[in-house]
């Protein structure tokens, strides 16, 4: 009699990777295909559609049904020093690279990956570069929305960073998602630039919100 043995899974998204202020974190999510359903049973989606509660709940779940979860968090200081405008490749091959890595520790026989990048075969290409790891690749846009071991990665970052978020206003004060749509981010980031107490490591100097209100700044005074 033959082994089975399932094919192995693996979803792969981020948080905050359009935020100003604090990290970006990119997840990975490995599990058995026969074990897919389970996610869905537990209540997995696109974890933009869940309150940070519910998020909470779902990621101990998702730990308990996944083989492993890997992490990494990507400072705000490094994602500026990783933008085209500080003279890097920019935050698709940032993403990319960490991508890759993930895909080395989990090492799945499949990897579905929500794509951040318009330019699809450069960013493929870009992950084939960096990973030893060779495993089918599944690309596409919104695909936290598609697939649910994505889902699955996806409530494990924004989880993690709705952590480090509080974590942050506990230090920092009150500055609302982080997001540069956010009105309450906007207003604090003017009141830190106006006061000289920007913390570059916290907050992305190379984003155009911040050198708005930089613009705003002098044209106040």
């Amino acid at each position: 009699m033959l082994d089975w043995n399932p094919l192995k899974i693996c979803g792969i998204d981020e948080a905050g990777r359009g935020a100003v202020i604090g990290p970006m974190v990119i997840a990975g999510v490995l599990v058995d295909q026969s074990r897919v359903g389970e996610l869905v049973e537990a209540g997995v989606k696109d974890s933009k559609e869940l309150t940070p509660g519910v998020r909470a709940e779902l990621s101990k779940l998702i730990r308990e049904i996944a083989e492993k979860v890997e992490l990494i968090i990507v400072e705000a200081r490094l994602v500026d020093e990783s933008t085209r405008r500080s003279g890097a490749g920019g935050i698709n091959e940032l993403e990319a690279r960490i991508i890759a890595k993930l895909i080395d520790k989990l090492k799945p026989d499949a990897a579905y990956i929500d794509l951040p990048s318009t330019k699809y075969h450069d960013f493929r290409a870009l992950i084939e570069q960096h990973t030893k790891h060779r495993c089918s690749l599944i690309l596409e846009h919104k695909a936290d929305q598609k697939y649910p071991i994505v889902s699955a990665a996806s409530i494990i970052a924004k989880h993690e960073r709705d952590m480090i978020v509080e974590k942050l206003k506990a230090e920092l004060g009150d500055f609302g998602s982080g997001y540069p749509s956010d009105p309450k981010t906007r207003n604090f980031l003017l009141r830190v630039l106006k006061k000289g107490e920007v913390r570059k490591e916290h907050i992305r100097l190379t984003w155009k919100t911040v050198s708005k209100l930089v613009q705003r700044k002098l044209d106040d005074f």
